[in-house]
């Protein structure tokens, strides 16, 4: 409730994680991955060492109360989330969004706004199933996917990983994306990995909603500066103008109308030189 109080604009609260979630994770093959979730595993460990309900689930009503009063955003954690792609989809995983659909309905039915959290680590054709899944089973409810990671032998890279899941993800209908940094798996991220993690996100959710919105206006202008070699607009268009404009300054040759890929032969300018004699 102090935090409520100070302001947040949402909180990701791991509720789905109760006794019944916990039984189908005690009951299905071992992961291959483990419980990556902190929330998800200090929430078990700590049902395990009390032997009583997650208190979150069990004083749901309570915790609406808080969050209508401050008007916060209820994001319901994935605690099961896979934590390795070949966990993906697994019935710990399913159970927890089956409860946790139902938390939802029960926060709109209190004037709070939720959203549903998911996974995690995914292989990429598995990545539409979740979406459907979890807009056929909540009624449509915003989705919050974390990551999806898209394969699990590119620490270093994740952001890489992480972005190709998001792109997928939103154009199959996600409505938020998690950034994921380089230094995923290995470390707290630094100041650059975070600059990093952040345009990865950019980046996938601008394609993801070239499917989803049909947002290619952006796209549509850029190729038609590509082609009249216009590099001004081109960095006005571009998602980092400073790396766009950086990159290009620091090759030699690139202070004529074309760049250091091809000087002066330019496939641009030879196709144009070609069509205009034509013409």
């Amino acid at each position: 409730e102090r935090q409520a109080a100070d302001g947040i604009g949402f909180m990701a609260i791991h509720c789905g994680v109760n006794q019944r979630t916990v039984e189908v994770l005690k009951r299905q093959d071992r992961r291959n991955g483990g419980l990556v979730s902190r929330g998800g595993a200090f929430m078990v460990a700590w049902m395990e060492k009390q032997q009583r309900e997650n208190p979150l689930y069990e004083r749901f009503d309570r915790l609406l109360e808080v969050l209508r009063r401050y008007d916060v955003v209820l994001s319901l954690g994935n605690g099961m989330r896979a934590g390795a792609i070949a966990d993906a989809t697994d019935k710990a995983q399913i159970q927890e969004l089956l409860i946790n659909t139902e938390l939802a309905d029960r926060a709109r039915e209190a004037g709070v706004q939720a959203m549903l959290e998911g996974p995690g680590h995914i292989p990429i054709d598995e990545i539409e199933a979740n979406v459907i899944l979890q807009k056929r089973l909540s009624g449509g409810k915003p989705f919050y996917m974390l990551g999806p990671i898209t394969t699990d032998i590119a620490p270093g890279y994740d952001h890489i990983t992480a972005a190709i899941g998001s792109a997928w993800a939103v154009a199959y209908g996600t409505d938020f994306i998690c950034y994921v940094t380089p230094a995923e798996h290995l470390g707290l991220p630094y100041a650059e990995d975070v600059r990093q993690g952040v345009m990865a996100a950019r980046i996938a959710a601008h394609i993801g909603d070239t499917v989803k919105l049909g947002r290619r206006g952006r796209d549509l202008r850029m190729g038609d500066a590509r082609r009249r070699l216009d590099w001004d607009e081109q960095y006005r268009l571009a998602i980092d103008p400073e790396r766009a404009r950086a990159v290009r300054d620091d090759r030699p040759g690139s202070d004529g109308d074309g760049c250091s890929m091809c000087g002066d032969q330019c496939a641009i300018e030879v196709a144009e030189a070609c069509m205009s004699q034509t013409d």
